[in-house]
């Protein structure tokens, strides 16, 4: 069925790396943020051992090793997982809607809506990490809201010296 003479293709994924063997996580970054795209991306998947909740595994990926700690790191994805929870919590959700019928539908206009608010909490969460933590070492995190929360990226590219940082 296939011929004989090709050659078996060699794994992307070694035993320890959830990126390629030829992955660049142990190179120095290079680059600079919003000129050049990313020299790797990571992806941190969603975590759907309690259900439908959206949240993010927060289990250490080896590739940060020497860039970023693993406390930091697992803070982080703990913080966007807070907010995440409370953004898609039930309970504010009708709160909400019970409101909006009350208000003639004026509140959400006036106020926002409870996932509104939460998710530029998110926004700022993730604008904080990344400045404080992540671009300082040549890391970026992308906001998982382009991909419908499926993944986090993380991506990998820059300098220390070329990021300006505000």
């Amino acid at each position: 069925m296939y011929p004989s003479n090709l050659k078996s293709r060699p794994s992307i994924h070694s035993h320890r790396s959830s990126v390629a063997p030829e992955s660049v996580f142990g190179s120095a970054p290079v680059g600079v943020i919003g000129k050049h795209k990313p020299r790797e991306v990571l992806r941190i998947e969603r975590d759907y051992s309690a259900g439908e909740i959206c949240q993010f595994w927060s289990g250490w990926i080896w590739e940060l090793e020497g860039r970023v700690t693993p406390t930091a790191y697992q803070t982080t994805l703990n913080e966007l997982n807070i907010v995440l929870a409370s953004a898609h919590d039930p309970y504010k959700s009708c709160f909400d809607n019970v409101l909006a019928v009350l208000t003639l539908y004026t509140s959400p206009q006036i106020l926002g809506s409870h996932y509104e608010r939460e998710m530029r909490k998110f926004d700022r969460v993730l604008e904080r990490a990344n400045r404080e933590i992540y671009n300082p070492v040549g890391l970026n995190i992308l906001s998982p809201r382009r991909n419908a929360f499926l993944f986090v990226s993380l991506a990998l590219c820059w300098r220390l010296s070329s990021l300006k940082l505000t």
